[in-house]
C-alpha cells in the first residue's frame, strides 16, 4: 500500500514513549512492503503520495503549547481519503496537559481561562469550550475507518469523552520482552517507581503512601525540584532500567490521570516485580498476565494485518 503518515511529531526524530511505539509500527510496515511517506510539524516537513491508498493519522494535536502546529488543511485533506487514526494518549481529544478532568468533560471547561495568556497564545485557543467538541476533532474520530488505542482503558476513556461508537483496535504493548526479563537477581530494592515525577503520575499519592517506605524513584521531576521523600536517582539511561527492575521487589504506579497504557508497568511485570497499582493504569486493563511474554508476541504484526484487511 501507499501510505501517507501524518502526525505532529516525526517518530524518527523524537523518542518519547508514543514515538517509540509509532516508530516500531512504521518500520514493520515498511518491511511488509508498504511505501510510507511522512508529514509532521516537528520537524516541519510534507512528504506525501499523489494518490495514497491509506492515510495513517497519529497524535495530530500533540504539544498544544508549541508554536508549531500541523496546518489544519493538511488534516482536512487527509481525512478526505480512507484513513485510520492512532492515539497514544489524549492529545487529539483534549488540548490541555494530562487530561485534567480525567475524562469527566464539562462545557465550559473549568480548566481553561482567558487569563492563561502564555498557554492560550501558543495554543491559539482563547475559548473555554471542550476540545472534544471541536468539529475537526469529531470528524477525525467519527470518519476514521479504525480508531486505534493502546489499552482497553484508553479506548473506554476516549470513546466516552467523544461520545462515539466507531470501529476500534486496541494495540497490545510493544515491549522488548527479550530485554525485560526476570534475571534472577537479588531483590534489594523494596519499592521502585519509574516515570515522570509529576502530579498526573501520582506523585502526591506516592508521597502519602510510601514516604515511610524504602521507595526508589527514577525519572525527571516535572517541577524541576527533587522529591522530598524516597531515594531519587534522577534520569537513568534506558539500558539500565531492566537491571534496576530486576532488583526491585515491588513496582508501584498509581497515576492520577487514566494512564493510556503505562509501558513501565509491563516492563516491571516482565522483570518479575510484584505490582502495586490503582484502577487508572491502562496496562492492567488488558485482562491477561503481563508477566507472560507470550501475551505480547505478534502485537505489531496483528496491527498491520488489521490495517491491510481494511482495503
Amino acid at each position: 500500500m501507499k501510505i501517507d503518515y501524518l502526525a505532529h511529531l516525526d517518530p524518527r526524530a523524537h523518542h518519547g514513549g508514543g514515538e517509540q511505539v509509532l516508530s516500531q509500527l512504521l518500520e514493520l510496515g515498511q518491511r511488509r512492503g508498504h511505501q510510507i511517506k511522512i508529514s509532521s510539524a516537528s520537524p516541519f516537513q510534507e512528504e506525501r503520495h499523489k494518490e495514497a491508498d491509506l492515510c495513517f493519522l497519529a497524535d495530530l494535536f500533540n504539544c498544544p503549547t508549541s508554536l508549531k502546529h500541523l496546518p489544519p488543511q493538511w488534516i482536512t485533506r487527509a481525512i478526505k481519503q480512507p484513513f485510520v487514526h492512532f492515539d497514544n494518549a489524549y492529545v487529539d481529544c483534549c488540548n490541555l496537559d494530562y487530561l485534567p478532568c480525567n475524562g469527566q468533560t464539562q462545557d465550559p471547561c473549568p480548566h481553561k481561562s482567558p487569563l492563561k495568556l502564555k498557554r492560550n497564545l501558543k495554543s491559539g485557543d482563547w475559548g473555554r469550550g471542550c476540545f472534544a467538541k471541536n468539529p475537526l476533532v469529531q470528524q477525525v474520530y467519527r470518519e476514521s475507518k479504525l480508531n486505534c488505542f493502546v489499552s482497553p482503558l484508553h479506548q473506554k476513556q476516549v470513546t466516552h469523552i467523544l461520545q462515539i461508537d466507531t470501529p476500534c483496535f486496541v494495540l497490545r504493548p510493544l515491549i522488548d520482552w527479550e530485554r525485560f526479563t526476570n534475571q534472577g537477581l537479588k531483590r534489594d530494592i523494596p519499592y521502585l517507581f519509574v516515570g515522570a515525577l509529576g502530579e498526573a503520575k501520582g506523585l502526591e499519592t506516592l508521597r502519602k503512601e510510601y514516604e515511610n517506605e524504602d521507595l526508589h524513584l527514577i525519572g525527571a521531576t516535572v517541577g524541576k525540584e527533587p522529591p522530598a521523600f524516597g531515594t531519587w536517582h534522577g534520569k537513568v539511561p534506558y539500558e539500565e532500567i531492566p537491571r534496576l527492575m530486576n532488583r526491585a521487589q515491588t513496582f508501584v504506579f498509581k497515576p492520577r490521570w487514566p494512564e493510556p497504557q503505562g509501558r513501565v508497568v509491563v516492563e516491571a511485570a516482565l522483570c518479575g516485580c510484584k505490582l502495586e497499582t490503582n484502577t487508572q493504569v491502562g496496562a492492567t486493563s488488558f485482562g491477561f498476565d503481563l508477566a507472560d511474554p507470550n501475551n505480547l508476541k505478534g502485537a505489531a504484526e496483528e496491527f498491520w494485518e488489521t490495517l491491510e484487511g481494511l482495503l
